[in-house]
C-alpha cells in the first residue's frame, strides 16, 4: 500500500491518528484506537495536539495503541475499525479585503502605543478538484524534506494537513532548542546575510528571540545561547532565523511549551493585549492554526509550531496564513505576504489537480 493510499485508508476508516514525518525521519502513523482525547501525560509516549488559544481550549495527545511507517513495505490496520463521524464545515475567516481592513485597524492600534506587535491570519478556501489527503501528505514528504509534515484526524479537531518550517521546541536528553522565526519577504528577493533585510523585519524577528530567551530562562533552562540571525528559506517565502538552545535538565518538554506559547511569532506582543485584538478582528476562532503539535516520550519532545497549515473537508479546504503587524506595517505588502505563504501549498494543490 502505497503512502497516500495509507492515510486515505486511515481517513476512510475515521481513525483517530497523527501521521507525520519529522525532517530526516520515516513517516509514522500514531493510531489510537479510542476516539476520545485525553491530557499529556509525562514520560508517556504520544502525539501532541494544541490549538492557538491553550487557555481556552484543551491540549490533547494521541496516544498510539498502533504505530504504523507508512514509508515501509505497507502497514497493517489491524484493530483500526470503521466509524461514521457526521462531516464538520469550516467557519468563514477574513477574506482579502477584510484582511487589509484589519490591519489597517491593528496599525492604528499600534502607533497609539497599546502594544508593538500583533499577528493576524486570514483564511483562504480552495477547491481540490483531484487530490486527496494522502496524495496532499505524500506531495509535501516529497517536495518539502526540511518541513515537519503533518495530518490529524480527531473527532474534536476534524483533519488538518500542515508542513511546518518552525520548531516551537526539540528536547533531547536536557538539551532543548527553539526556534526564534519572524520577518518574512519572497524567497526570490530575500537578502542571503540578516543585515540587508528591513528595520521591520529585523525588529520583528528581534522581539521573537527577545520573549523566546527570557522565558527559557524564567523557567530554569541554563547555558542559554543564540545562534543567527539568518536567512531561512521556506518554499515560496525566506524568513530570518535566530536558534536558541540550552540546558533543561529535569525540566519537562510540556512546561517549557506551555510558557513560550504563544511565542510573538504567531500570537504579538504584549501576549494579553495582542490576543485581545486578535479576538477584535478575527472572526472566527484559530482551532489548530499556530498552535502546535508533534511526538513526545521519555527524553525527547518534537514540538511544531502549526503554521503553513488547512482545514481539510469533501473537496475542498481551507488554507490559514498570517502575518506580523507592527508599526511599520503596508496593508498592502502584508496581503502580499500571506498571499505568498498560502502559495506553499496553493501551488502544489494546482499542480495535483484534475484539469476541468
Amino acid at each position: 500500500m502505497s503512502l497516500a493510499h495509507g492515510i486515505d485508508e486511515l481517513l476512510r476508516r475515521n481513525a483517530t491518528f497523527a501521521a507525520f514525518r519529522l525532517p530526516g525521519g520515516p513517516v509514522l502513523a500514531y493510531v489510537q484506537h479510542d476516539p476520545d482525547l485525553g491530557p499529556p501525560t509525562p514520560g508517556e509516549r504520544s502525539f501532541i495536539v494544541a490549538p492557538f488559544r491553550t487557555d481556552r481550549d484543551p491540549v490533547a495527545c494521541i496516544r498510539p495503541d498502533l504505530i504504523i511507517a507508512l514509508d515501509g513495505e505497507g502497514g497493517s490496520f489491524d484493530g483500526v475499525g470503521h466509524r461514521d463521524v457526521p462531516a464538520k464545515e469550516p467557519l468563514p475567516g477574513l477574506d482579502h479585503e477584510g484582511y487589509r481592513t484589519a490591519v489597517e485597524e491593528a496599525t492604528r492600534s499600534i502607533r497609539s502605543g497599546r502594544l508593538d506587535k500583533v499577528v493576524l491570519a486570514r483564511t483562504v478556501p480552495i477547491v481540490l478538484n483531484g487530490p486527496t489527503p494522502g496524495t496532499l501528505f505524500a506531495e509535501a514528504v516529497r517536495q518539502m524534506p526540511s518541513a515537519f509534515v503533518t495530518l490529524v484526524r480527531t473527532d474534536r479537531t476534524g483533519t488538518w494537513l500542515g508542513a511546518s518550517p518552525e520548531r516551537l521546541l526539540t528536547l533531547r536528553n536536557g538539551m532543548v532548542e527553539v526556534d526564534a522565526l519572524a520577518g518574512t519577504m519572497a524567497a526570490q528577493d530575500a537578502p542571503a546575510q540578516a543585515t540587508g533585510w528591513g528595520q521591520k523585519e529585523r525588529e520583528e524577528q528581534e522581539l521573537v528571540t527577545r520573549m523566546v530567551t527570557h522565558t527559557l530562562a524564567e523557567h530554569g533552562v541554563r547555558d542559554l545561547r543564540t545562534e543567527g540571525p539568518r536567512t531561512r528559506v521556506a518554499g515560496p517565502v525566506a524568513h530570518l532565523h535566530t536558534q536558541v538552545t540550552g540546558i533543561a535538565a529535569g525540566i519537562e518538554a510540556m512546561q517549557l511549551a506551555h510558557a513560550l506559547h504563544p511565542t510573538p511569532a504567531v500570537g504579538g506582543t504584549p501576549r494579553l493585549l495582542a490576543l485581545d485584538l486578535i479576538d477584535q478582528l478575527e472572526p472566527r476562532d484559530r482551532g489548530l492554526y499556530a498552535g502546535y503539535w508533534g511526538p513526545v516520550e521519555p527524553g525527547r519532545a518534537d514540538l511544531f509550531v502549526n503554521i503553513r497549515c488547512m482545514e481539510l473537508h469533501q473537496g475542498h479546504a481551507l488554507l490559514h496564513v498570517g502575518a506580523g503587524i507592527t508599526v511599520g506595517s503596508d496593508p498592502v505588502s502584508e496581503c502580499d505576504e500571506v498571499e505568498r505563504k498560502a502559495g506553499s501549498w496553493s501551488r502544489l494543490i494546482d499542480a495535483l489537480r484534475q484539469p476541468g
